[in-house]
């Protein structure tokens, strides 16, 4: 099987599927409320660098890993956590989980909105002609603008999120999580320092976000969901190529158990 074949495979066979499919749901409130929201949002961006290219290449390891973590919404989205955990969370539903990634992501858009908002800046496929980039995009999506980067804010929020759930593995869940932000960029979506600032908006997210009450009962509640998935010792079939992507662009961030 050769390595685009691989990710297809985890992404169609169940290493990035959960059982039986995912069904469209209401997406649940965050956990931050406009004012908190609006605390946050006081960042401005970084210049972007217009001699630095791109992350990354098309059709090599990286592009597919990145094509693979384009999907942001659970349950799906868990599975990007995989390997860094040494479990395979498709195995069973984890509503909690589930819940926990789905709320801290619905903030990570409404800052990211109200940011984009104020300081407009076209994606890579907008301002670059020829440029494709490693998902099907809509028009609505390709008109959005750049900065910060959604992505790189829920990718930084889950990373902390998962140190929380597996502190023995938080060095590795905090990789994944920068690795899912740089995805976007080396997607053609966003602008590397998009990425960057977002990275940091979300550590800080994250940080006000796990001081609601209610954020505090569902990661406890995901705790439960994690350790029950550490001890069925099952791992993704997908991890060799995550690996082999990660190391080929100097970033190996995965564990095996």
């Amino acid at each position: 099987m050769n390595r685009r074949a691989a990710f297809a495979a985890c992404a169609l066979l169940g290493a990035c599927a959960s059982p039986g499919g995912s069904a469209l749901v209401e997406a649940p409130p965050g956990y931050l409320d406009v004012r908190a929201i609006h605390a946050l949002a006081d960042a401005s961006p970084t210049p972007r660098s217009v001699s630095d290219p791109l992350p990354g290449e098309p059709d090599t390891d990286r592009w597919w890993l990145a094509t693979a973590h384009a999907q942001l919404a659970g349950p799906e989205a868990a599975q990007h956590f995989d390997c860094a955990l040494g479990v395979r969370f498709a195995q069973k539903p984890r509503p909690a989980l589930t819940r926990l990634m789905n709320r801290l992501l619905v903030d990570a858009d409404s800052l990211t909105r109200l940011l984009a908002a104020r300081w407009p800046r076209p994606r890579p496929i907008q301002a670059v002609e020829g440029l494709e980039p490693c998902q099907r995009v809509s028009d609505a999506i390709s008109e959005d603008a750049s900065w910060p980067a959604v992505g790189a804010v829920a990718g930084s929020a889950w990373g902390e999120m998962f140190a929380a759930l597996a502190p023995d593995r938080a060095a590795e869940a905090r990789r994944i999580g920068r690795e899912i932000g740089l995805s976007r960029a080396i997607c053609r979506m966003n602008w590397p320092e998009d990425v960057t600032d977002g990275a940091t908006l979300g550590v800080r997210l994250y940080a006000v976000g796990s001081e609601s009450p209610a954020f505090a009962a569902d990661l406890e509640a995901a705790r439960s969901e994690v350790a029950s998935a550490r001890a069925e010792g099952l791992t993704s079939p997908g991890c060799a190529a995550e690996r082999l992507a990660l190391d080929q662009a100097g970033r190996g961030a995965t564990s095996e158990p």
